[in-house]
């Protein structure tokens, strides 16, 4: 049997499930990230419940605008019917997303039959103790970027949004410069450089909170596979450690040469998070 747990209010909700979403919070990196957009205005949710089951089964549920964020450490074929009693999966295109936990949201449409492309898939990492290097030369040095940088840095990020999402809407040259620009005053810019050219990039995202997020980290095509990337996020987990903050990495699961590396450097697979898409068009 499952029991839906309903709020009157968002707010209501989200004191009801913080404790847990914090408790694990790199699990539910994307929903803490859309509640900050909700606090600083710019999203919106429409309900928040939870589905619970008689065995400790959890599943937290956030219907928003254009999306669907369901997460679950545990859960139950009676948990996945009582998603499908709340969620009309075969009503929703394929402009709308259902994210989170990758195991519950395929098996949620598994047992709907509703038929799905997937958007994103990804690993997420925690450091909790750095792995011994090997003894071998490293060419470089991490440094924090300056204003003077601005250039490199708005063209890389620019780049890797390309690389990582395509061309999309407001995403263009003048916002990453925006954003370099921002990481740069903020201090979260690192840049691993060589005879004095930058070669690869990185932002610590979240650096505020008590978990910090390596992201954003992209090299130049032709400085690539001589391990820069490796040795600069080494170094800005190493600092991250020795500051006594915890380091996470959200990594695209599609791409084995720097989940392997996320793990030779000590990193720990935590969860994985899907993003997917019905195959329904628009009426």
């Amino acid at each position: 049997m499952f029991e839906i747990i309903e709020y009157s209010r968002v707010h209501d909700f989200y004191n009801a499930n913080k404790e847990l979403i914090f408790k694990n919070r790199l699990s539910h990196y994307h929903l803490i990230k859309y509640f900050n957009e909700l606090n600083n205005g710019n999203q919106s949710i429409y309900a928040g419940y939870n589905i619970i089951d008689q065995n400790g089964g959890n599943v937290i549920c956030v219907w928003a605008d254009s999306v669907y964020y369901l997460y679950a450490l545990k859960w139950s074929d009676s948990i996945i019917l009582g998603l499908l009693s709340k969620i009309e999966i075969d009503k929703y295109t394929k402009r709308f997303s259902f994210c989170g936990t990758l195991d519950l949201i395929k098996d949620l449409f598994e047992k709907s039959g509703i038929t799905y492309e997937v958007f994103k898939e990804r690993n997420l990492f925690e450091c909790f103790e750095l792995k011994d290097r090997k003894e071998e030369e490293i060419i470089g040095k991490p440094y924090l970027s300056s204003i003077n940088d601005l250039d490199i840095i708005a063209q890389m990020t620019y780049d890797f949004g390309i690389e990582e999402w395509g061309h999309r809407e407001g995403r263009d040259q003048v916002n990453a410069s925006k954003i370099s620009l921002q990481s740069i005053y903020s201090k979260t810019s690192v840049n691993w450089q060589v005879n004095g050219e930058i070669v690869s990039v990185a932002t610590i995202l979240d650096s505020e909170s008590e978990m910090s997020i390596i992201g954003n980290l992209y090299t130049q095509p032709n400085h690539r596979g001589k391990g820069y990337a490796k040795s600069l996020v080494y170094e800005i987990t190493k600092q991250i450690l020795e500051d006594g903050d915890r380091c996470g990495i959200v990594s695209d699961a599609n791409n084995p040469i720097t989940n392997k590396m996320f793990q030779e450097i000590g990193y720990e697979q935590i969860s994985k998070y899907i993003s997917v898409n019905t195959l329904r068009e628009e009426v």
